[in-house]
């Protein structure tokens, strides 16, 4: 490996075929309409991986609603063809797109020229380019050249493209293989980087016994006619050297294997596969032995088969017409599928799944699973309770509102029949107009009674029109026009129900329904898992089975509210602007255990926020929001719904890396019995340790810099979460220091009363038998079922218990004190950190966290001197 220190280049090849991917299928050129190719781009910041963990703060092109790529889209067209670019400019700085090799007037140019009007586009505006092909065929490209206000870095940050154009004729001898091929400097921290990055699913790399040469593969068969587009879009010239192979170079005619380009030029190659000397593996590189040792090097299969082809090799001065793999970013980044006919020059893979229609909707999108479906779903009244211990208590009657899909039952009153006598069952507007005329109001002011209300709107209703089949019209008096109230209720009085995810919501917006039940599939907490995270503990039905039933209903609002579509779009306005605001999530993300919103309001994005919010854009979608110009300052949606390569769901759990941030990771050498953790249990998530480092993680780390780096530099993000890493894996010792106390309590029977002498574990007479070995592991099995629960639990997660619940001695005061040491004061310093607010962090966080140590430290040498005072009256 060679690290230079004190230069500033990075050398890679943006190397980019997508036939791993996308197969071989032939790419048409671009027709367009009458001779017009229409093309809505934009321009993007884009985190590139360099190499893993390090980033490189990109701005790349893309369609307008994909996302950012380097280099930018192939566009490929047919000699003559006109192309008009309406570029929409997302970046902080200017930006346009110039070609080379086109024809185009003045205003078309991209620059700003002295004596000629601009023809660049300031951050937020729109433009349109158009450009001429008549009499260009070849192999040219595309980049910016807004060279102002900091536009000038747009060349070495990404935003270039490769711009094709087919002779009018066609091509007489197509390649059966093309690739397209960048030559690019990025420039990083003045320090050199020697690898292809080799993390990407869209690309395949040749492992080798040469660390600086991870190899990234292009594949051809013996035989096949390989076309290589060459562009060079750095500022220093570089090589193209292929082992094994020749061409006919198209202006000297001669033979060769080495050519080089001087900066943004490009050149067409065409050989023959194994031509003379085989299939196997052979190198190319660039032939400046520095470039090639700091990363221009890959190799090219040729795989065994039937050839194809028996002409020789030659240069040519066009791009063809078939197989263009699809140009991308550095590997990470892969482009996802565009609509055909969209207009570039690519195909898309095959969807893996359709998308989602009313009847391809599972039963359940919250509870897929059979079991978990009758313990949270199937209704039983108020008879019993929720979850595996659902049949040992029964729920308080606001269950029928926390819990509908389970628990809800009509009223029965008076004044309930006698409206049912009064208006007919479709006139539930006039009804609740009288009843509860706020929910009524709330309605008639929302997108369901008004789906036409304005042309956006309009055109989100024509979808769902679509998929329900139904035609939605603005509500008026004395109709069931808009999303009426039956839609979400049901038209019979004697069976109404309450709307779920899955019985409402989901029939309409399918999509986002899926993406917020998908939360799921990464483990708990997660706001689908938030009803069963509630009434699954054991310490929740103890208190149920002590009649405190109603102690828990600041947990059940919460909980059971955020497994549904209107904690954050409160009924019955359901409004998408209320839930992008960052006090949807303050009504639950706050107090001792999980203060984000005390964090978050507090710190300098919170008081951005605060002092200039009402005049940030809330009706756009999250992916069309321009940070700097319509957020200025992060919010909670913006960030934790984002997912990567440019892409929001309706999900907060993708990039959980800590999770809550109580279960103990894998990085930190405990002494306690935390290294024991999780002591054979097999319920997630207390079933294996938190894993930091794990090439998940990263991954989940690659997307939080990716989403920093938006606002931020990419330095400054990665510091900021290895800073928060730092802060728990500290934070974390002293956990293992005050459990490591308390545990030597127990051990030296100091603790009084004792387990045996106190109330045991909450639930344990249910535990053993319902859980059983398979669920707690044969060592916690036994233990529970020898001592029937009289023994200390400690520390995350079941630990929990002890501040939930009071028994004569059980928890004892140096259990309660450690508990919210680990419970409330540890996770107040790590919202603080993550959340940017000094003084949660530190006041609320490290300094309680280093109080409640010294009282766990000063009750043990308290207990320890009366031990030895009541050893030696014995004696």
């Amino acid at each position: 490996m060679f690290v230079k220190l004190g230069t500033y280049l990075i050398v890679v090849f943006a190397l980019l075929s997508l036939w791993f991917r996308y197969g071989y299928a032939e790419i048409p050129c671009l027709a367009g309409k009458d001779g017009i190719v229409d093309l809505e781009m934009e321009a993007r910041p884009v985190a590139i991986e360099l190499r893993p963990g390090i980033f490189f703060d990109g701005w790349g092109y893309c369609l307008k609603g994909e996302k950012p790529t380097v280099p930018g889209p192939t566009i490929k067209v047919r000699e003559g063809t006109k192309i008009r670019i309406h570029l929409t400019n997302k970046l902080t700085v200017p930006a346009s797109v110039h070609p080379h090799g086109v024809k185009y007037t003045v205003a078309n140019d991209g620059a700003h020229i002295a004596g000629n009007p601009t023809s660049i586009v300031e951050p937020g505006n729109s433009r349109t380019f158009e450009w001429d092909t008549t009499g260009t065929p070849g192999t040219w490209f595309y980049h910016t050249h807004a060279f102002e206000k900091g536009g000038e870095e747009g060349l070495y940050r990404g935003l270039w493209g490769a711009l094709i154009v087919e002779p009018k004729g066609g091509d007489a001898n197509p390649p059966d293989k093309e690739f397209v091929v960048f030559m690019h400097t990025f420039h990083v921290n003045g320090q050199e980087y020697e690898t292809f990055n080799d993390k990407s699913g869209d690309m395949e790399f040749m492992k080798g016994d040469s660390s600086a040469f991870p190899g990234l593969l292009w594949k051809a068969k013996m035989g096949e006619k390989v076309r290589f587009h060459l562009i060079n879009s750095a500022e220093e010239e570089h090589t193209f050297h292929t082992h094994g192979h020749r061409w006919v170079d198209r202006a000297s005619g001669q033979l060769i294997d080495n050519i080089g380009l001087v900066p943004f030029t490009s050149y067409v190659l065409d050989f023959i596969a194994g031509e003379d000397v085989g299939p196997g593996n052979w190198a190319f590189h660039c032939h400046f032995h520095e470039h090639m040792m700091n990363g221009m090097f890959g190799i090219f299969v040729v795989e065994k088969g039937e050839p194809k082809i028996t002409m020789k090799g030659t240069s040519s001065p066009s791009g063809g017409g078939r197989n263009i793999p699809r140009a991308q970013a550095l590997p990470e980044f892969p482009i996802p599928p565009v609509e055909a006919g969209s207009g570039i020059a690519f195909q898309a893979p095959p969807s893996e799944s359709p998308p989602p229609t009313l009847e391809t909707l599972p039963g359940s999108l919250t509870y897929q699973d059979p079991l978990l479906k009758s313990l949270y779903e199937e209704f039983v009244g108020l008879s019993q309770g929720d979850g595996p211990w659902g049949e040992f208590y029964k729920p308080i009657p606001l269950y029928t509102y926390f819990n509908p899909a389970r628990h809800y039952l009509p009223p029965d009153s008076q004044d309930y029949k006698r409206l049912l006598e009064k208006y007919r069952p479709d006139q539930c507007v006039e009804c609740h107009e009288e009843s509860s005329p706020g929910i009524v109001n709330e309605w008639k002011v929302s997108n369901h009674a008004n789906p036409r209300k304005n042309p956006e709107v309009a055109a989100e209703t024509r979808e769902i029109e679509e998929l329900i089949g139904k035609e939605l019209n603005n509500w008026k008096p004395g109709t069931k026009d808009g999303v009426y109230c039956s839609y979400c209720h049901g038209d019979d009085h004697e069976n109404l129900f309450m709307p779920t995810v899955d019985n409402s919501c989901g029939a309409c917006h399918p999509k986002q329904a899926q993406e917020f039940a998908k939360g799921r599939e990464y483990g708990k907490p997660s706001h689908p898992h938030s009803w069963e995270g509630s009434v699954s503990v054991p310490w929740y039905v103890e208190l149920y089975r002590r009649g405190e039933g109603y102690s828990m209903v600041g947990c059940d609002q919460c909980h059971q509210n955020m497994s549904s579509c209107d904690d954050c779009h409160s009924r019955h306005r359901f409004s998408a602007a209320e839930a992008r605001r960052p006090e949807a999530c303050s009504g639950c993300h706050m107090g001792p255990d999980h203060p984000d919103w005390e964090s978050y309001e507090h710190s300098k994005w919170g008081v951005i926020y605060h002092t200039t919010g009402e005049l940030w854009d809330w009706e756009k979608n999250l992916s069309d929001v321009i940070p700097g110009k319509d957020y200025l300052a992060p919010t909670c949606q913006y960030c934790h719904m984002y997912v990567g390569d440019g892409r929001w769901e309706m999900n907060v759990e993708t990039k959980g890396i800590w999770r809550m941030g109580v279960i103990p990771p894998k990085e930190v050498e405990f002494k306690s019995g935390l290294k024991d953790f999780p002591y054979g249990i097999k319920i997630p998530p207390m079933d294996k340790k938190l894993e930091i480092y794990s090439a998940e993680s990263k991954e989940k780390r690659r997307q939080w810099i990716e989403m920093c780096a938006r606002c931020h530099s990419i330095r400054f993000s990665d510091m900021w979460l290895d800073s928060l890493d730092q802060y728990m894996f500290e934070s974390w010792r002293r956990i293992d220091e005050a459990q490591l106390i308390v545990e030597e309590l127990f051990a030296k029977d100091m603790v009084k009363p004792s387990p045996e002498e106190r109330p045991p574990f909450p639930l344990s007479d249910l535990i053993v038998k319902v859980l059983g070995p398979e669920k707690l592991g044969t060592e916690v099995y036994s233990l529970f079922k020898k001592t029937s629960g009289h023994l200390p639990v400690l520390g995350p997660v079941l630990g929990a218990y002890a501040i939930f619940t009071r028994n004569d001695g059980n928890p004892s005061g140096v259990e309660r004190e450690y508990v919210e040491m680990w419970f409330w004061n540890h996770l107040q310093g790590y919202k603080g950190t993550a959340h940017a607010q000094q003084d949660i962090s530190w006041w609320w966080g490290t300094a309680k966290t280093m109080g409640n140590v010294t009282r766990i430290r000063d009750e043990a040498l308290k207990l320890q001197r009366l031990k030895n005072i009541e050893d030696a009256v014995k004696k």
